[in-house]
């Protein structure tokens, strides 16, 4: 996700624009990833506080 994320920076930099579509595909991207862990973590504290 880290790699995803520098990747994400330099894009941006590179672009010049939050909403070019490149960067925009690639933040989506990343947002699935972070959705992904975020339930990963959330299903984890179920199990052990539940």
């Amino acid at each position: 996700m880290r790699k995803l994320q520098r990747q994400l920076v330099r894009l941006v930099e590179k672009k010049g624009s939050f909403s070019d579509k490149e960067v925009v595909q690639l933040s989506q991207r990343l947002d699935r990833y972070i959705l992904m862990a975020q339930k990963s973590s959330s299903k984890l504290k179920l199990k052990v506080c539940g």
